[in-house]
């Protein structure tokens, strides 16, 4: 016996088009692109934020996978410049990780972002890198971001880090 296809319903969204099935669309009407979803703006993290994950000197990420991730609704573009921690070194793999919740591990999980919902640029500003991450859609999501680096050669000792904490620094050099 056959099976029919459900039916689909097109849902847009000023950029573009989504399909859902009909038992989820009428849930989602309600809420496409409300309130400050499509208004674009520019967020600037702090130059000192953030820190090496696990006190790998090779990966910078915006904070813990456990943390609470930056607010990024639609049309958000973060500015991110991790070189106080990473000095003059080039960006090797850039990563998204979108979440519905700014609790991402309690509330929800996160993913690997794709597509519109994660344009990055990597931008030599005077002696480091900046990465933007631009939310290309309009929806609100919140945002986790991970930067590796190729590895300091072997028998090579990494530079102290502008934002490294010091003795007795108990706020990790972080501002």
């Amino acid at each position: 016996m056959a099976r029919r296809a459900r039916p689909v319903v097109l849902l847009a969204c000023v950029t573009g088009w989504l399909a859902l099935p009909t038992a989820v669309a009428p849930a989602l009407l309600s809420t496409a692109c409300t309130g400050n979803d499509c208004e674009g703006d520019v967020q600037t993290f702090p130059k000192c934020g953030g820190e090496l994950a696990g006190g790998d000197p090779d990966v910078w990420e915006s904070g813990p996978i456990t943390g609470t991730y930056l607010d990024y609704h639609g049309e958000r573009t973060w500015l991110f410049d991790p070189s106080g921690w990473m000095g003059s070194r080039v960006p090797i793999n850039v990563f998204a990780y979108p979440s519905f919740a700014p609790n991402a591990n309690e509330d929800g999980g996160f993913a690997t972002a794709s597509g519109n919902l994660a344009e990055y640029w990597v931008e030599e500003v005077g002696d480091g890198y900046q990465i933007k991450v631009l939310n290309d859609t309009c929806a609100q999501y919140y945002l986790r971001v991970v930067v590796e680096y190729a590895p300091y050669p072997a028998g090579t000792t990494p530079p102290k880090s502008a934002c490294a904490p010091t003795a007795g620094d108990a706020g990790g050099g972080r501002s």
